[in-house]
């Protein structure tokens, strides 16, 4: 029995919508900073969405409205790609992580809100503290956070009196393993002293420094060689010279996220005339009194530095 062979023709049909059905764009991510909150504290949520030509209405809500309301929506008009919206929270409300949701259409995503966490026991933070206190607008500023002991680990809210002038980052890590932690804080140029108060929160504790910005030029921008660079067992090691004794040492991944400071087990001291820097002495071994044994030589001879 011979089989026959039908050759049926393939249509493509083309359906076009109306432009009103691609009137949403795609929700990509929802973020929250800070991500605890304490005291009436607000937070702000962040969305970013794949942009349409016309407006997109974000939906929100809240797992605990009693707790951290939001509001109903938000829309973005045609080509806004990141919109922000405020997050309020009731200082009577009891520990509570709150879930935060944004959804276009049924796509979700969702971030969690701390609010009114108990403070932890064990080691707390105890001080803050920014060097140095004072500078011309542009210079650097190393902020540091201390806690009273060595915590596993900690983040610290950070913010700024007058962002405008001195910025910092929203958030400062205390690795584990270590009672500090350091962050670097953005200064611009003013035409009168600006005094501008950093704060740093962890959980009910609050503690601040107080850097002073002043009118002149920028000093001339840090130096920094990196001379060998090692890992080993887990321990990086990394030999720099830098012309900023303050100088913060950051890692980051390959795709650019920020990973740790690197601490300081050496250094030196700077060898001065005036305001200029004509070299310096290097200090390794116990913290504290080799500065001081430098400091003293140095002392000896200042009056023959020229």
């Amino acid at each position: 029995m011979r089989r026959l062979a039908a050759v049926l023709p393939v249509v493509a049909v083309l359906l076009l919508l109306p432009s009103s059905a691609f009137a949403e764009g795609f929700i990509s991510s929802l973020s929250v900073s800070p991500s605890m909150v304490r005291d009436g504290q607000s937070a702000t949520g962040t969305v970013t969405i794949v942009p349409d030509l016309g407006p997109t209405t974000v939906r929100l809500f809240s797992g605990a409205p009693s707790v951290a309301q939001v509001p109903a929506s938000i829309v973005f008009p045609g080509g806004v790609s990141s919109a922000d919206f405020t997050i309020t929270t009731n200082a009577a409300a009891p520990e509570e992580i709150v879930q935060i949701m944004a959804a276009v259409g049924n796509v979700p995503r969702t971030a969690n809100l701390s609010v009114n966490a108990a403070t932890p026991a064990g080691p707390a933070l105890s001080a803050l503290s920014v060097t140095p206190v004072s500078t011309t607008g542009g210079g650097g500023v190393t902020g540091t956070i201390r806690f009273n002991g060595v915590p596993d680990g900690a983040v610290v809210q950070l913010s700024s009196s007058n962002p405008a002038v001195a910025s910092v980052p929203s958030e400062g890590v205390v690795p584990g393993g270590s009672s500090t932690g350091l962050f670097a804080v953005t200064t611009l140029s003013v035409s009168v002293a600006t005094p501008v108060t950093i704060t740093a929160r962890w959980f009910g504790i609050t503690r601040t420094a107080t850097l002073t910005i002043l009118p002149g030029p920028p000093p001339a921008p840090d130096r920094v060689a990196i001379k060998s660079a090692s890992w080993k067992k887990g321990l990086l090691k990394i030999e720099a010279t830098s012309t900023n004794a303050n100088a913060i040492l950051s890692v980051f991944t390959r795709s650019g996220g920020f990973m740790f400071t690197l601490k300081n087990n050496g250094g030196g001291l700077p060898i001065k005339v005036g305001n200029d820097t004509i070299g310096a002495v290097g200090v390794s071994g116990t913290p504290g009194q080799d500065d001081v044994c430098s400091q003293a030589g140095i002392d000896k001879v200042a009056d023959q530095l020229k």
